[in-house]
């Protein structure tokens, strides 16, 4: 986990008004964080944590208050406790949900004694999204009995996959995307070296979003992006191109293969947009335009359709399920090619 920023960049009403509904005393015990995956709201909050144990000092001088945040980043402070999805030994995988058990150990943590017993206990469930039903419900429970100076916050990409009653006991608050100077700050706080093009090229791709754009990067997605579009030039229902890709693709866990399919509704959406007339010019800083307007010359409306309505029809399954991602794959560039 990454180092949390002195400064927190982006989004300052939102902190001043969890600030001070905290110093008054009136935060609800069950909040939501939700907003776009990869615009940086595991980090907000425990930005916040360390805020809320520095009892708001914008600059921590004693030892004892800088302390706090290396615990935080390490995931080993007594008040503060960060659950999400765990890697699975056996399979040698990031586990697909939260499970249960997580969410029953975290009583002790609750309940037991801390060296700070003056501060708030804080839990952090990211990717909250992927709480099973048997984790929701453990949950529930937990939410609908909260105890005093405890904190819950979730992280939710999608709102609609919390179960209603949890989303019902929350107070829920909107992380906004950051600007596109912002964005550069984060993204140069992250990736050294990495310059303007780059910069351009991640931003348009990822939405904005500087977590994603960090994944994107790591993964290479340029050489992804270039695989696809060179699958797609060539509008064939099967070619040793696709069948490595998928290949590949059927090795990776969830949250890498949403990736990938993040980048196909990205060019997807994109085209449509352009059959439909819209200038697709002046929604991007990279040159990525030239490339998509280039595709429609081997791509019709109705491909991208078909294959738009397969992704939005069948995604959640493959993931919730755990289905062949190389079938799907396979399937994907079946329903795209105009063979």
């Amino acid at each position: 986990m990454s180092d949390t920023p002195i400064n927190f960049i982006g989004n300052i009403n939102l902190y001043e008004t969890i600030k001070n509904s905290y110093l008054k005393g009136s935060l609800s015990h069950s909040i939501i964080i939700h907003g776009e995956k990869g615009i940086g709201k595991s980090t907000f909050i425990r930005f916040l944590t360390n805020q809320i144990f520095n009892k708001f000092n914008e600059s921590p001088q004693i030892r004892s208050e800088l302390k706090h945040e290396i615990l935080i980043n390490s995931n080993a402070h007594p008040n503060y406790i960060l659950i999400d999805k765990e890697f699975d030994e056996k399979s040698k995988k990031v586990r697909n949900y939260i499970l249960i058990d997580q969410i029953r150990n975290l009583e002790s943590f609750i309940y037991q004694t801390s060296i700070y017993d003056h501060l708030p206990k804080i839990i952090l469930i990211d990717n909250a999204d992927q709480l099973n039903k048997n984790s929701s419900n453990a949950l529930l429970k937990v939410l609908e009995e909260p105890k005093k100076n405890t904190y819950f916050f979730l992280i939710s990409h999608q709102l609609s996959y919390l179960l209603p009653t949890i989303r019902s006991r929350c107070i829920k608050f909107k992380l906004e995307k950051p600007s596109f100077e912002n964005f550069s700050i984060i993204i140069k706080n992250i990736i050294e070296d990495i310059n303007e093009s780059e910069i351009n090229f991640l931003f348009d791709f990822s939405n904005g979003c500087p977590g994603l754009a960090s994944e994107y990067y790591t993964e290479d997605i340029q050489e992804i992006l270039n695989i696809i579009i060179k699958i797609f030039k060539k509008n064939e229902s099967l070619n040793l191109d696709i069948i490595n890709l998928a290949n590949n693709l059927g090795t990776k866990n969830n949250d890498q293969y949403n990736s990938f399919l993040s980048i196909i509704k990205f060019i997807l959406s994109n085209l449509i947009k352009i059959y439909s007339g819209v200038s697709i010019q002046n929604l991007f800083i990279s040159d990525i335009s030239k490339t998509l307007i280039d595709l429609t010359n081997y791509i019709n409306l109705n491909k991208c359709i078909e294959a738009m309505n397969f992704i939005n029809e069948h995604q959640k399954d493959v993931l919730i399920f755990n289905l062949d991602k190389k079938i799907f794959t396979l399937n994907l560039f079946s329903e795209i090619s105009s063979n």
